[in-house]
């Protein structure tokens, strides 16, 4: 069977003398890996594709045990984005977590669709905030479906906003009012009205907007620590040596 499809390169490595093998992520199929033969060495079917953040239209045939490549062609290949160190940091930051994630089909156009936006955003900006990776990574969370909303208490359904000394009982994944926090066993993370506001904006903004996130040194040491907790307990997910390992 044939299909055509636009996909976002997230790897690429080389196996025998002139072939590739490429991680794949699709609007419809999540993440997977196809092979182009000879693409090492082709420029008529792969011309300026084979890279990472490329966004390409590919042609591919798809097997009993595996996907074959047999052409592409370039729709946008993020060149903004190799000129910055920082910036390249954390587009490859977000294209790992997308890849380690592993988002099921049903999940993926949404997942697909903020990658995208997040590259376009990165190469739009000249000094991009340094908690974008986080951010990322919460909004997948919460798209996704794996992060609960902050708006309210858990136990009693109060506004967390307006009522100072709110915490996120990791393990449970509860978020609870000062009046249902009750001492116990468990990973707690102190969440300041900055830092629920914060998260809460995130979920319901896009990349396009996160530039304009400004928050203390407070709110983002606590929502930093929340992310990296949340991520590494639930998701089995840390950010060790430039890449994610499973917990």
């Amino acid at each position: 069977m044939e299909f055509s499809e636009k996909a976002l390169v997230l790897r690429v490595g080389r196996f025998r003398e002139i072939d590739a093998w490429v991680r794949l992520f699709s609007p419809s199929r999540g993440v997977y890996t196809a092979f182009a033969f000879g693409g090492c060495r082709s420029r008529r079917r792969f011309c300026g594709c084979l890279d990472v953040f490329n966004h390409v239209h590919f042609k591919v045939r798809s097997g009993r045990t595996y996907h074959t490549l047999l052409e592409g062609q370039l729709v946008n290949g993020h060149a903004t984005l190799r000129t910055t160190p920082g910036r390249l940091g954390m587009a490859v930051n977000c294209l790992k977590f997308c890849e380690a994630v592993e988002v099921a089909p049903p999940g993926a156009r949404a997942a697909h669709d903020l990658l995208l936006a997040t590259l376009a955003a990165l190469s739009g900006e000249s000094e991009p905030p340094r908690l974008f990776p986080l951010y990322f990574r919460a909004r997948v969370s919460c798209d996704q479906g794996f992060f609960p909303s902050l708006a309210a208490c858990h136990h009693c359904g109060a506004a967390c906003v307006d009522l100072p000394g709110a915490v996120f009982h990791v393990e449970e994944g509860r978020f609870l009012c000062p009046a249902c926090h009750l001492p116990g066993r468990g990973t707690f993370v102190r969440l300041g009205r900055e830092t629920v506001a914060l998260l809460e904006a995130v979920r319901h903004t896009g990349p396009e907007a996160w530039a304009g996130c400004d928050p203390s040194p407070t709110a983002a040491g606590e929502f930093s620590r929340l992310l990296d907790r949340f991520v590494a307990y639930h998701l089995g997910l840390s950010w060790e040596h430039g890449t994610f390992v499973k917990n």
